[in-house]
């Protein structure tokens, strides 16, 4: 038996990432060594969460995640996500390894703050949190994608608190100008589980060795990363001019895994601003009832002489 727990542990040691650092803890009970996780900017877990038994994605067109802590788990989250936690739970809010990490997540379009959630108690907690904008989540595991998955800014909600977020540059400058997401694009490296937003429906499609997608710009989630990306001029003269779509396209070659979005967040904005009335339109001016507009007021309150018929003699 003492060989069989010895062998589990150096199975698990030979299976972490280079991100976290394991170490061995004595058990008084039986003399068996088990393993902690340490991330690394330093953050201790008695052991992993299991996210096959312990997360829920809930909701149809905004979704939410509600994650189930135990006793020495960490649950790393974006700072601002937060919809509830049970009693028990703690929050820890920190720049997540100093300010060059901080800064190095700004880049990435991420906050300079992250929260770890721990549980405190006897038996279990809840955490469940939110985007900052109706998306749908979905979860992806990094062994599965040798440990590196590339995403668009702002994309991850939360994480295994062995997840690091490192900034993931464009090869060439022309991509970064036209491509719709940046110079800088969010690499999530480690060993461990992420939770990704994205507007819309989701659409998971697989290239093959040499295969081409083009893409409109925005529409990218993620992308493993055997996929080469890049921009191309949109042909066609009136294609330029009335199709909408710009000047250029983005261009994804395989082999590997792309994730797009159905409704890219900054063109459901940028709609929103082009239907809002400029310089203060008609809309402004229209009284609702009920809402105390500045009209009733004047007439409610128009007699300088400050007499006010309704008022009982």
């Amino acid at each position: 038996h003492i060989c069989n727990e010895r062998n589990k542990y150096f199975s698990t040691l030979s299976n972490k990432s280079k991100n976290a650092v394991v170490v061995p803890a004595k058990n008084d009970s039986n003399s068996v060594e088990e393993a902690v996780v340490v991330s690394s900017d330093g953050v201790v877990a008695t052991h992993a969460i299991d996210f096959n038994t312990a997360s829920r994605i809930e909701g149809s067109d905004s979704q939410i995640v509600t994650v189930r802590l135990e006793p020495g788990q960490v649950l790393r989250a974006e700072s601002g996500g937060m919809m509830y936690m049970t009693d028990g739970v703690e929050m820890n809010t920190s720049t997540g390894g100093g300010v060059g990490a901080g800064f190095k997540r700004f880049l990435t379009g991420q906050n300079v703050f992250i929260s770890d959630y721990t549980y405190k108690g006897d038996r279990f907690g809840i955490v469940a949190l939110g985007t900052d904008f109706p998306s749908k989540i979905m979860r992806l595991s990094l062994p599965e994608w040798d440990g590196k998955i590339v995403c668009q800014k702002g994309a991850l909600l939360c994480a295994s608190h062995t997840v690091d977020i490192e900034t993931e540059f464009t090869k060439k400058f022309s991509t970064g100008f036209f491509g719709g997401e940046g110079f800088v694009l969010q690499a999530l490296l480690g060993e461990g589980d992420v939770f990704v937003k994205a507007g819309g429906s989701i659409i998971k499609k697989e290239l093959n060795p040499g295969e081409q997608l083009r893409i409109s710009s925005g529409s990218l989630v993620a992308f493993s990363q055997t996929v080469e990306y890049d921009i191309q001029m949109m042909p066609g003269f009136k294609n330029v001019l009335f199709g909408g779509e710009g000047l250029f396209v983005t261009t994804l070659t395989g082999p590997g895994t792309i994730w797009l979005q159905g409704m890219p967040p900054q063109r459901m904005i940028s709609e929103i601003a082009r239907r809002v009335p400029s310089g203060g339109g008609l809309g402004l001016a229209i009284p609702i009832p009920g809402m105390g507009s500045g009209g009733s007021g004047e007439e409610g309150g128009g007699n300088d002489d400050g007499n006010d018929t309704n008022q009982p003699s």
